[in-house]
């Protein structure tokens, strides 16, 4: 318990994971299609090629949801090695809230 409230850790890694999970089967599907076009995943095509930009975009966000999600894992592990009595709930506070403009 903190502050009243109860943060199931181990709910929100086991959904991080299977998040991080499913975004990168999102990119192994994505780059099998991008390379049967006879592209490599790795060379971005020229602008003029429209066709396929969208495939890159497409790429380049999963790879930022990935990232993204390995850094929240880190942190709810750096965090919770911090509290020496392994207690999640209570090495884990909540991000805070900033108020402001969305960027979004």
């Amino acid at each position: 318990m903190n502050d009243g409230k109860f943060y199931d850790m181990d709910d929100a890694v086991a959904a991080m994971e299977v998040l991080h999970a499913a975004l990168t089967y999102d990119l192994e599907e994505l780059e099998t299609k991008i390379r049967t076009l006879g592209h490599s995943p790795a060379v971005v095509p020229m602008r003029d090629n429209q066709e396929h930009a969208g495939y890159y975009e497409t790429r380049a966000a999963l790879h930022s949801g990935l990232c993204s999600i390995a850094e929240v894992l880190a942190w709810i592990q750096w965090k919770t090695e911090e509290d020496p009595e392994g207690d999640v709930a209570v090495a884990v506070q909540p991000l805070p809230s900033l108020r402001g403009c969305s960027i979004h």
